[in-house]
Parts: C-alpha cells; sequence; structure tokens
C-alpha cells in the first residue's frame, strides 16, 4: 500500500529493533520518518519543524520515563493540528484508559505493513 503523499511521521518507540522495523515500513510506503527512541528526542522533533504530520508513538516505555500518552499531550501542547495514533502490544496498561489521548487510535503490536500503514492513512485523514 503506497502513501498518495510525502506526509512526515514522527516514530517514538524504546526498542531499538521495533523502531527500525517501523520506519522501514513507513518509508516502504513513501512517508517521511524521523525516529525518536523517548520523550527528549520526540520534543526536539516536534519543537525543531512543523512538517511532522502524524505522531506513532508506543505507548509503554521504560519504567521512570514519560509513557507514549504523554508524549502525545506534550507534542499536541505544542502542535494542536498533531494526528496521534499509539502503539501497544497488549492491552492498555490499568488506568491509562482514563487519560486523554487527545482523539488518537491505537495500533495492536504485532501488526503487519498494510496495517500500520492503513491506520495511519485513516488517521491523517481525519478532519
Amino acid at each position: 500500500m503506497q502513501a498518495q503523499n510525502s506526509q512526515h511521521i514522527l516514530v517514538v518507540e524504546d526498542d531499538a529493533s521495533l523502531r527500525r522495523i517501523v520506519v522501514r515500513m513507513l518509508e516502504g510506503a513513501g512517508f517521511a520518518v524521523t525516529a525518536a527512541h523517548g520523550f527528549g528526542d520526540a520534543m526536539e522533533a516536534i519543537e525543531s519543524t512543523n512538517e511532522i504530520s502524524l505522531l506513532l508513538a508506543d505507548i509503554e516505555m521504560p519504567a521512570g520515563t514519560p509513557h507514549g500518552y504523554s508524549i502525545g499531550a506534550s507534542a499536541r501542547r505544542h502542535r494542536h493540528d498533531l494526528k496521534i495514533v499509539y502503539m501497544t502490544a497488549g492491552p492498555e496498561p490499568e488506568g491509562f484508559a482514563l487519560f486523554d489521548r487527545g482523539g488518537g487510535g491505537v495500533l495492536r503490536m504485532p501488526f503487519t505493513a498494510y496495517a500500520l500503514i492503513r491506520t495511519i492513512t485513516v488517521e491523517l485523514a481525519r478532519h
């Protein structure tokens, strides 16, 4: 499934192997991609450019670091129009259901390239 345009995606994933796989899937579909391994890198990318169209963030991050919903909320404070999709390997962690995810979708891992691209494309098309 090829992307219709050159939208820019910010991928935030602490697992380097998974991050590389997701980046390859997105680049293979024609997206421009910036990769970040956590909150600091993600916020630096958001604050340094207005070109990012969508944040793709893992919900669960290492203990003691901001989780994906926190990254999304902080990113939205800088970019109100930013689209967000969250990734998770299992059910949402307890208590996360009450967290304001800012309308972002949730993509369950493991996922295929098709499911990833379809989810991103649908979210980018939302108004």
